[in-house]
């Protein structure tokens, strides 16, 4: 789980993982998978990560968290991300289920959340409950009513200060302009960009499969 990374990690004596050097003093927790050249950066980004899930986070091959990333989940959170993603000092809140394929980029100030203000908890009686569960929960999270499930597909890059709200799908080969707030769908090659998001043209893909076997020919 946490051997051949990018970094290297040490295990004390009662079997908890720290990066080596870390800034930050705190293990890695124990219920996420880091995959072989894996960059986690610092384990700063898990502090408010509170996910009960049997693997409530994993990074996938040669993936990496860079700026100090923060990763935020309740109990029932799950961030699952792909191979070669870069997140550039990216925030992702998840209650319940956030999706990042391979080969994605997020710039600095990006944002991924399943959660936020839904029509239900709108309501005073919901907030003061929510609040009062908070209050009396160990770690003080506000567990989200109404999550829906966010997933950004292959091959996508989000710019700086980009906000991907609940229940989105990015289609693949999208790309999310500076400060654009996505509210709804994206399809495949779409630029999408201001508040609410909206496309102003779609590209040529050219991340085919033929495209690609002619890449990795040129390589060998």
């Amino acid at each position: 789980m946490h051997k051949n990374l990018a970094q290297p990690v040490v295990e004390s004596s009662t079997g908890e993982v720290f990066i080596e050097g870390d800034w930050f003093p705190n293990p890695l927790p124990p219920n996420i998978v880091l995959e072989e050249m894996a960059y986690p950066d610092t384990s700063y980004s898990f502090t408010t990560f509170f996910s009960e899930k049997p693997v409530g986070f994993s990074l996938g091959y040669a993936s990496g968290n860079y700026g100090h990333g923060i990763f935020t989940t309740g109990k029932n959170g799950e961030i699952r991300v792909g191979r070669f993603v870069v997140l550039q000092c990216t925030r992702i809140i998840s209650n319940r289920l956030v999706t990042i394929h391979d080969h994605c980029m997020f710039s600095w100030g990006s944002v991924i959340t399943d959660s936020w203000v839904t029509e239900r908890t709108q309501s005073p009686a919901i907030r003061r409950q929510m609040l009062e569960a908070a209050a009396h929960s160990p770690n003080r999270h506000l567990e989200s009513i109404d999550p829906q499930p966010v997933v950004i597909e292959e091959n996508v890059w989000v710019g700086f200060e980009a906000v991907i709200l609940p229940g989105v799908t990015i289609g693949r080969g999208a790309i999310i302009g500076c400060k654009t707030i996505v509210t709804e769908d994206v399809p495949p090659y779409a630029v999408v960009v201001g508040n609410p998001g909206r496309i102003i043209r779609f590209l040529e893909p050219t991340d085919t499969p033929e495209n690609r076997q002619k890449a990795f020919a040129m390589l060998n």
